[in-house]
């Protein structure tokens, strides 16, 4: 009954067109466009409004034209009948869709007709087709994201794949296990952006981890991506706030409650999926004469971090420098760090961060029977709890000569991360 009213609805808008002498498209989808038809090419059809034959001229894909029924009654039909579409709307909509960006700036978005090692003929969803020099792209992306992306439909099933197409009634999703598939829109429960999320043996998907760029003060080679950023706040004294300018460089800074100020950058890469490097420095300065003297610290770093989001393993140096009443004098040997973070549920992980500090002169506590030059090593334990933008740190800072001291569990740690700017994980 729906589809023969449809049927009935569109001769009735063909027979009151043809009494006006205009021409008629008809979408795949049952849209209807009462036009005066210009053009009609290999990739896309132009037409004019009859009302305002001076105004635009609009531009639509081939592949979404059902047929074309012209004032003299002629009829072009370019995919199957209205009706029965289904099978050829799927077929169009897995045209996976493509933004091309061109060195002087334009940037096209539509389809890929046919490429070759030197160009691509690309069909444009406003200009219809043109050959490209694959010399003259800067960038080819898909339209809706390189990213993968979870599909919760209305009955608990989980589709996970990447976006090639879209429209208002349903998703198409290459998959690596089924193929290209197509979804109804009307079936989907939620959309979730998988990037660093989780899916469980059990088919149920954990949000990403909203704080693997750091673990407690120390940082991970991974990156906030462009307009990410987060506050952190340890102790309830120490804050900081960093911020993504684009998705390989963050800058930031803290104020170290009454003591000092700080500012930090990083620079960091993907080389595999699992592996990422990162390079940064943080320069400090007291607020307060130390000794009568100004007191400024810094130290440059690089970073190794092994593992995807959630499991990883990071290891690090660098070299510091300190001044003192004018004075700049830099570390004699480097700092290292090797820190580790493992998510063992939804919203817990376990973090550990620890130090290997050159320290010249006797050790922090008085058993440490240390004179000169020597390193110290400082460790950490602590639990996180996440939530979908924020952390909570609990834990304990330790070292030998603590222990030696009867300090056995270590000094207590508390810190939290709020994120903000362009964050989602939807």
């Amino acid at each position: 009954m729906k589809n023969l009213m449809k049927i009935l609805l569109i001769n009735l808008v063909i027979t009151g067109n043809y009494a006006h002498a205009q021409d008629t498209i008809i979408k795949m989808n049952n849209t209807i466009i009462v036009a005066k038809v210009i053009e009609v090419s290999s990739g896309s059809i132009r037409y004019i409004s009859p009302q305002d034959v001076s105004g635009p001229t609009y531009i639509v894909n081939k592949d979404e034209i059902a047929k074309i029924i012209y004032k003299n009654g002629a009829t072009d039909v370019f995919n199957t009948a209205i009706g029965s579409d289904k099978k050829a709307a799927e077929t169009i909509s897995k045209t996976p869709k493509y933004i091309l960006v061109l060195v002087d700036g334009t940037k096209l978005k539509g389809t890929i007709k046919s490429q070759s090692t030197k160009e691509i003929v690309f069909i444009d969803d406003n200009f219809g087709e043109k050959t490209v020099s694959k010399e003259k792209i800067k960038k080819q992306t898909l339209e809706y994201g390189e990213l993968p992306t979870a599909f919760t439909l209305r009955d608990g099933t989980i589709i996970n794949g990447q976006i090639l197409n879209k429209n208002g009634t349903e998703y198409v999703v290459e998959t690596k296990e089924l193929g290209t598939i197509t979804i109804p829109a009307s079936k989907i429960k939620s959309i979730r952006d998988l990037n660093e999320a989780i899916v469980t043996n059990e088919g149920k998907i954990w949000f990403k981890n909203p704080n693997s760029t750091r673990y407690l003060f120390a940082p991970s080679a991974f990156q906030l991506k462009k307009g990410e950023g987060y506050y952190q706040n340890i102790y309830g004294a120490g804050n900081a706030v960093n911020y993504g300018l684009s998705d390989h460089l963050t800058i930031g800074g803290g104020l170290l409650g009454p003591v000092g100020v700080y500012v930090n950058t990083k620079l960091g890469f993907k080389i595999h999926d699992m592996v990422h490097i990162g390079v940064g420095a943080i320069a400090g300065n007291a607020l307060f004469p130390v000794n009568g003297n100004n007191l400024g610290v810094g130290l440059g770093f690089g970073v190794l971090t092994l593992g995807n989001y959630d499991h990883n393993i990071t290891l690090g140096g660098g070299y510091g420098f300190i001044n003192s009443g004018g004075t700049t004098g830099a570390m004699e040997k480097p700092v290292f760090v090797a820190n580790g973070m493992a998510r063992v549920g939804k919203k817990f992980a376990l973090v550990s961060e620890n130090w290997i500090i050159n320290v010249n002169g006797p050790g922090l506590f008085k058993n440490d029977e240390h004179k000169g030059s020597h390193y110290d090593t400082f460790f950490s334990y602590a639990f996180r709890y996440m939530g979908e933008n924020s952390t909570l740190d609990a834990g304990f800072l330790n070292t030998p000569a603590l222990i030696k001291e009867g300090w056995y569990v270590g000094i207590p740690y508390i810190g939290f991360v709020i994120r903000f700017g362009d964050y989602k994980d939807q």
